[in-house]
């Protein structure tokens, strides 16, 4: 294709583990059913248990049902089974929409990536023909998933005719990108990166799954990371029929199930432990001559999530910039048994920020903490959050960092200012760093806009165009202003606002339905 004269790069999205979809297919190679996100029959599964179910409500003894439920669990997640060299055992294909841009998906598929990722305001500026989707398999091999997304970068520079491309990693995509710029990065086919939520040193929650230190005093979190929904419903009937401690014991058979399975031999998964324990585990869990293959593999991805500032900043001095956008100032989700970290529940702050400190979630630094300036080297800079409970000074790139307070790791979709600022890093070549655009401070709020947004408006546009009482229609107008309204304040002070302006919007429309 001849080179493009527009002013935009292509951007390809690195989703995350819940957002690339993976099926499984026969020996003749004929779809069987979707491997992730999982798609368990739940009919099997109960009556494998259903005998040692009984035994148990009879004998009070959970051992004989324990060990039936992690035979059961692992039989059901065979489809993401992976063996002791890091490889799938099954024959498993990528939906990976034939390397499509959004314009020349189907409707349905464009639906799910949005859904997905809500870039549909990026796609408004640089056009579907230059969004592109990068799918991959969560549990694979980091370094093969790099080979591919080299792959995809050169088939998108080709179609498009631009020389670079921009990178949006979400969550797990930060990981993929490390081993991309690893493998890749002195190729210099980057122009932008602006990384969204991502686990670029791993996530403490992954690492807590793997040394089993879990809370179990209320499973939910940890059964939705991995089960549909299904099998999630049928687990948490059975579990409300025991005892606290019998009702652990079936958690943790089940945990061991899905870690012997694959989440233990699969090198995706261990590039999400972070750097500082990946050593102890790796004596702990990769001993033994059969696992040699699979330690060559995750000491790969160790030494380059090891030496990430050095690499970032090498790639950087060959012209690509370098963007992050992050939440802070909560737990990790209840299941994990490390209570004192800041993150965004799914990922810690350090992980996401590329490097950033924090003594904890909501604990404010020492009154005698000074603030410190490596990458940034300007004494006038503050890369304090204004309460004192962050420093993004010792962050890889403390001037183009953006935090999010209170920000929930899934609902980072559903934050419209983090989204725009998103679309304002790929779009606008004078956007360079925190202070590009007052509408975009280093530090803000968090909100959820997705009910506002996706339900209440289009339903408001509906109920508008019947004939409705004049209070009542005034009373609609009145909310659809007030919501398009929050969308133009982008320095978010708290959750409430758009909290309340979302419960007075679902009384309008209540209201309205009732005529």
């Amino acid at each position: 294709m001849s080179k493009c004269t527009c002013e935009y790069c292509p951007t390809i999205i690195v989703p995350g583990i819940g957002q690339s979809k993976v099926d499984l297919y026969s020996s003749d190679n004929k779809r069987i059913k979707s491997a992730w996100p999982m798609d368990i029959d739940t009919k099997p599964l109960v009556k494998r248990i259903l005998p040692s179910a009984i035994l148990l409500l009879l004998t009070k003894s959970d051992k004989a049902f324990c060990k039936a439920l992690k035979k059961a669990i692992s039989e059901a997640v065979t489809p993401l089974r992976v063996n002791k060299e890091g490889v799938s055992t099954e024959n498993l294909h990528i939906v990976d929409y034939e390397g499509k841009s959004l314009k020349n998906c189907s409707a349905d598929d464009k639906r799910y990536i949005y859904k997905m990722v809500p870039m549909e305001e990026l796609a408004e500026v640089i056009g579907e023909d230059h969004l592109y989707f990068f799918a991959y398999n969560s549990f694979g091999q980091p370094y093969e998933t790099a080979r591919r997304l080299n792959d995809y970068i050169q088939n998108v520079k080709k179609e498009t005719g631009h020389d670079k491309v921009n990178l949006i990693p979400v969550s797990l995509g930060g990981s993929i990108a490390t081993a991309y710029f690893d493998a890749y990065g002195e190729q210099g086919d980057v122009n932008r990166v602006c990384y969204f939520v991502p686990a670029t040193n791993g996530s403490t929650l992954i690492a807590d799954i793997f040394s089993k230190n879990l809370d179990l005093s209320n499973p939910t979190s940890l059964l939705n990371m991995f089960l549909d929904s299904k099998t999630i419903e049928s687990l948490e009937k059975l579990l409300k029929r025991f005892h606290k401690d019998t009702a652990e014991n079936i958690v943790c058979a089940l945990v061991d199930a899905l870690l012997e399975t694959f989440l233990l031999n699969c090198p995706g998964m261990w590039a999400v432990i972070p750097r500082e324990k990946y050593q102890e585990y790796r004596d702990k869990y990769l001993i033994g001559e059969e696992y040699n293959v699979l330690r060559e593999k995750t000491d790969r991805f160790f030494n380059a999530q090891n030496n990430l500032r050095e690499l970032l900043t090498k790639i950087e001095k060959q012209g690509t910039e370098f963007f992050s956008i992050c939440g802070y100032g909560l737990s990790l989700l209840p299941f994990a048994g490390t209570k004192n970290l800041n993150s965004d529940t799914i990922v810690d702050f350090k992980s996401a920020s590329l490097g950033g400190y924090s003594a904890g979630p909501d604990k404010k630094l020492p009154d005698d903490y000074e603030s410190v300036y490596d990458r940034c080297q300007n004494k006038e800079h503050n890369h304090i959050s204004p309460d004192k409970t962050v420093d993004l000074g010792t962050a890889i790139f403390p001037d183009s960092t953006f935090c999010f307070k209170y920000q929930v790791h899934d609902d980072t979709a559903y934050n419209d200012v983090a989204l725009s600022l998103c679309k304002e890093i790929i779009t606008n070549k004078d956007f360079k760093d925190v202070y590009s655009d007052p509408r975009f401070p280093q530090f803000n709020g968090s909100r959820d806009i997705f009910r506002i947004k996706y339900r209440l408006l289009p339903r408001v546009d509906e109920l508008l165009k019947k004939d409705l009482p004049k209070e009542i229609k005034d009373d609609l107008l009145k909310s659809k202003e007030e919501a398009e309204n929050l969308f133009k304040n982008t320095i978010i002070k708290d959750r409430i606002e758009a909290d309340e302006i979302t419960k007075r919007f679902d009384e309008a429309v209540r209201k309205a339905e009732e005529v």
